[in-house]
């Protein structure tokens, strides 16, 4: 059973703190048409609750609940708001409950891999979704994931592990997208299409419409994906949110997050530079930065998160 958050401080992620902010953006705009705010939020909050305070205090969402299975009394102690209820045990166990038909946005945030998201979470949350909702899904995306599985006592290869936890009759053929740069948009794509797959089962007056993929590194290598489960109406009305206007909301694009990592007075000499719409040549700073280390700066500087020591 995963651990991470005792071994990970969830709050000092700058890739994930920025991916967080992105999809509130995205959700700030959808509120123009859809009262996202009056939704139920459901996720996972562990014991840093880093996404239930933004959702709360960017968003507005006030009905919330976390799923937890592990270290009760610390979670319990680092509940945020007295708007969040936890429930305690699997998503498999509570989600049918927790989802009663309101109007709601649920992140199944894992920390595990593929193997997370095909396990049955995603259909029953697209069944108790009605048409409006949000739905999002990470997981980790390292294309190790599939090494170290065993059957039999035998250790399998990478292609029988991806066909044992896809169980797809066409997994063989996408054999060479099993490498580290192609195996995210290889899991987004799976991903999106479970979704999809979940609402035309569970909801056949409505459809998935893909909002987000997101791809992110702090340690490993995640992707975040996810839509809407809309009826024509509300379809109509997310295209009339100018939801697709900002750039992270891709649709099944890979948007990519990889901050440089940079010093405070690196960061301030950027910065008196920034907004600007042309190329920042790396020459013209007086310390060494890469092209692409210039344009991720320059283009998620407003969002770039910032983290100091304060004495007490």
């Amino acid at each position: 059973m995963s651990r991470s958050f005792e071994s990970i401080n969830y709050m000092l992620r700058p890739n994930k703190n920025v991916e967080r902010k992105l999809i509130c953006r995205s959700l700030l705009a959808l509120r123009s048409h859809f009262p996202i705010e009056n939704y139920r939020y459901i996720g996972f909050g562990s014991m840093w609750f880093s996404d239930f305070i933004l959702m709360h205090r960017v968003v507005g969402i006030s009905d919330m609940i976390s799923i937890e299975h592990q270290r009760p009394k610390r979670v319990e102690f680092n509940r945020p708001f007295s708007c969040v209820s936890i429930k305690f045990g699997t998503a498999s166990k509570h989600l049918e409950h927790v989802l009663d038909g309101k109007k709601s946005l649920i992140w199944l945030d894992y920390d595990g891999g593929l193997d997370s998201a095909l396990a049955g979470d995603v259909e029953m949350a697209v069944a108790g979704l009605p048409s409006g909702s949000v739905v999002l899904v990470t997981v980790n995306a390292m294309v190790d994931q599939l090494k170290g599985r065993t059957r039999d006592g035998a250790e399998l290869s990478p292609i029988d592990a991806f066909v044992e936890i896809t169980d797809t009759s066409s997994a063989r053929s996408r054999e060479s997208e099993l490498t580290r740069a192609d195996f995210p948009k290889l899991v987004a794509e799976i991903v999106h299409n479970r979704l999809r797959s979940a609402v035309l089962s569970f909801k056949p007056d409505c459809s998935y419409l893909p909002i987000w993929s997101i791809q992110y590194a702090d340690q490993a290598v995640m992707i975040t994906v996810g839509g809407m489960v809309v009826d024509d109406a509300d379809a109509t009305k997310v295209f009339q949110s100018k939801v697709f206007d900002l750039a992270s909301s891709s649709r099944e694009n890979l948007y990519k997050i990889d901050l440089p990592v940079l010093t405070e007075k690196e960061r301030r000499a950027l910065d008196r530079i920034l907004p600007f719409d042309g190329t920042i040549e790396p020459e013209t700073l007086e310390f060494e930065l890469t092209p692409s280390q210039i344009r991720a700066y320059q283009e998620f500087y407003l969002d770039f998160p910032s983290f100091n020591e304060l004495a007490l």
